[in-house]
């Protein structure tokens, strides 16, 4: 079923689960969306401490330093947009919860990408200074990578198999010469192998050297990241490997190739509390009620950052989600707001207990479920790492939380443990 030799991998998942929400955004153009606000958001980056490096009311051009972390102040995050800090919002201990910025002017920052064409040093330096390094997210713990740490392998993402997202290929064919430019440029981080998972079909970019297609094919969440690591090259204690969008890999080739940062992503757009689903192209932290302003059937609906599975309430787009949900008011007050959503769809009672095979049937990974999801829930460090939970994100755990009826989410109780194990980790 799996292997990594050879230009071409080919994995067909069985284990799984497709959910039906209704119209998923067709081929249609994105749209450019109208958006005043964005926000860099502190929670999009476990691990790591922002600084911010500019003052409410400042002017920043695109691409200009925002933040930088503090554990590693090479580790820069950008304005996606040129604008002005409305304002910083700060929570505990003093952390940056939020710098939000007003859009509306037109300052760009130009990097010198000539030397990064070759050495990869230089490289390195680039995605640091211009933000393109957040982009991408280690397993374990889902954390930026260390600028001096090398993964044994970059899982690129160009899969989304989630309710009401759109087909990666869409928009990603046009996109192919900055792909490509941006996995070549990929391969110099690394001395493993950098796969592009894929859908079945054309491929997105040449397969050469250590660069491999992997065509993934099956039921959610065979699109996801983690599924596909596990079965082609699972991370491990011992072995670190690196996720990143295939969104942000054409960002960064378009970067190599102009010296300017692409602040915007294909954004899909859908839900039941719109009157149709569509692309749009909006900037990185987006407020969501400028992407859905001009297409909600009522006001008042719950506006997700994500897919119906694993989103969450948001009033701005989170860095790694590339779909926006929009559901009807509720006239229930009880219960999380996607349940009340999915008391339609064929599940469970309330209060009946899953069967256990219905977890295994839905989590394609050589992980019990059950007893992992037991261990989250009383925050058992030990048996989490040892049932396997390192191999897992939050992501991965949206379907077993969607499938248990006691309305606990999963995706946030491994987030808990995984912060516990890395602060272990680095005592």
């Amino acid at each position: 079923m799996s292997g990594h030799h050879g230009p071409t991998v080919r994995i067909s998942l069985r284990k799984g689960r497709d959910l039906d929400f209704g119209a998923a955004p067709g081929g249609g153009p994105a749209v450019p969306a109208k958006v005043g606000a964005v926000a860099l958001l502190g929670a999009d980056y476990p691990g790591a401490l922002l600084d911010p490096q500019v003052a409410e009311g400042e002017a920043v051009r695109l691409g200009q330093v925002l933040c930088r972390d503090r554990h590693d102040p090479r580790i820069a995050f950008v304005a996606p947009v040129a604008g002005r800090v409305r304002h910083t919002r700060r929570g505990k201990r003093r952390r940056l919860e939020a710098l939000i910025l007003e859009t509306g002017s037109d300052g760009v920052v130009k990097f010198d990408t000539v030397a990064a064409q070759s050495d990869a040093a230089a490289l390195r330096a680039l995605m640091l200074d211009s933000g393109a390094w957040t982009g991408f997210r280690t397993r374990p713990f889902g954390h930026i990578p260390g600028p001096d740490t090398q993964p044994a392998a970059i899982f690129v993402t160009a899969t989304d198999t989630n309710p009401l997202a759109a087909d990666p290929l869409v928009f990603l064919t046009p996109q192919r010469a900055p792909l490509q430019a941006g996995l070549d440029a990929l391969l110099r981080l690394t001395a493993g192998p950098v796969y592009l998972c894929q859908p079945a079909g054309p491929p997105l970019a040449e397969a050469r050297d250590r660069l491999v297609i992997a065509e993934i094919t099956g039921p959610h969440p065979a699109g996801n990241a983690g599924t596909q690591m596990h079965h082609v090259f699972p991370a491990s204690a011992d072995r670190n490997l690196w996720q990143i969008g295939a969104q942000d890999v054409a960002a960064l080739g378009h970067l190599l190739r102009t010296g300017t940062v692409q602040g915007t992503r294909v954004v899909a757009v859908a839900g039941d509390g719109l009157r149709a689903p569509g692309l749009c192209l909006a900037p990185l932290g987006a407020d969501l009620a400028d992407l859905t302003r001009d297409h909600l059937i009522t006001p008042g609906a719950t506006l997700l950052s994500g897919a119906p599975l694993g989103g969450r309430t948001a009033q701005y787009l989170r860095r790694h989600d590339m779909q926006v949900t929009a559901l009807r008011p509720s006239e229930t007050p009880s219960g999380p707001f996607w349940r009340r959503f999915l008391h339609a769809l064929p599940r469970a009672r309330d209060g009946a207990m899953i069967p256990r095979e219905a977890y295994d049937a839905a989590f394609p990974f050589a992980i019990l479920p059950a007893p992992l999801m037991r261990a989250l829930a009383v925050g058992d460090v030990e048996t989490a790492e040892r049932l396997g939970c390192l191999e897992l994100l939050e992501e991965d755990m949206a379907l077993l939380t969607w499938l248990c009826p006691s309305g606990l989410d999963y995706g946030i109780l491994l987030r808990h443990v995984l912060d516990r194990l890395a602060e272990e980790r680095s005592a």
